[in-house]
């Protein structure tokens, strides 16, 4: 089961889930608890019926993927009403939340973003925004990751990126339509097992986008490093530059959202590419079996 192609952007009605009940949603980023993205979307999320538990990092933890604490402490601060600020990765903080935070009343989806700045293209490796969304796919809960894509022509504006920051709440709205088809049409469960939705949303303010489109996700990445280096043995500076996305491929996620469209890729959680693609590379080499 896939999210129905027919998902137009609406007002949330109602939430239905399986049971005809609101859903528990667990929401977490990789910006930080305190990023305006992650506070648009549960406060769409409570206005649609749902219930709502954030646990996110406490402070911004962009670009680690799914980079996980492999030793010493994690500390989890309450923040609010069922808020947590979480001194680990967003992937840290999905686990926590999971194992600990909401063991006794585990959540129907996680929800990662809204991001600031699009997670399209081979960037989606680096991501902790959607590092997240997969590790609670690989736990086996479903999971969305929602960015919001920044225009980098509006970085010298005098409200630099103004548009991706008017655009979190439309976002966060229809994250909740999704929720919503999801919810009345999934059957067996919200989304197939291991598999998440990526979804990027335009930087077009309080416009509406030009429509929503399924995408695959492009072999370009959306942001590049660029380093300065200071001599031969450095150091090397490093900051994120937007990548040429004019070459990115027809109907890639990173095309149709520099089209103004809202992508929603689907995403493997098992990164494996199955028995009926590996089994002619087993030809080749010399593996007992």
């Amino acid at each position: 089961m896939l999210v129905p192609a027919a998902i137009l952007l609406l007002a949330p009605g109602t939430p239905e889930t399986l049971l005809g009940q609101s859903l528990n949603v667990l929401v977490t980023n990789d910006d930080g608890v305190d990023a305006p993205g992650i506070a648009a979307v549960r406060r769409a999320l409570l206005e649609a019926g749902h219930r709502v538990t954030v646990v996110a990092p406490a402070r911004n933890r962009s670009g680690v993927g799914s980079a996980i604490t492999t030793s010493g402490v994690i500390e989890y601060d309450p923040r609010g009403d069922r808020v947590w600020a979480v001194t680990g990765t967003p992937s840290d903080a999905v686990a926590l939340a999971l194992v600990h935070i909401m063991r006794s009343d585990p959540p129907d989806i996680v929800i990662s973003g809204a991001n600031f700045g699009q997670n399209a293209g081979a960037s989606v490796l680096s991501s902790g925004t959607v590092g997240a969304a997969l590790t609670a796919a690989r736990a086996g809960i479903p999971a969305i990751a929602l960015s919001v894509a920044i225009d980098p022509a509006q970085a010298e504006d005098p409200a630099p990126y103004a548009a991706t920051f008017r655009a979190m709440d439309p976002a966060s709205q229809f994250l909740t339509e999704v929720l919503r088809q999801l919810a009345e049409t999934g059957g067996e469960g919200l989304l197939p097992a291991r598999l998440i939705l990526n979804v990027n949303y335009p930087a077009v303010g309080e416009n509406q986008p030009n429509g929503v489109r399924f995408a695959t996700v492009s072999s370009l990445r959306g942001f590049r490093q660029v380093f300065s280096v200071a001599g031969e043995d450095g150091p090397a500076r490093v900051q994120l530059s937007p990548g040429n996305t004019d070459r990115a491929e027809p109907g890639s996620d990173l095309a149709l959202l520099g089209d103004g469209f809202v992508t929603i890729s689907v995403l493997d959680g098992d990164l494996d590419v199955g028995q009926s693609s590996w089994e002619p590379l087993l030809e080749r080499l010399i593996i007992e079996r």
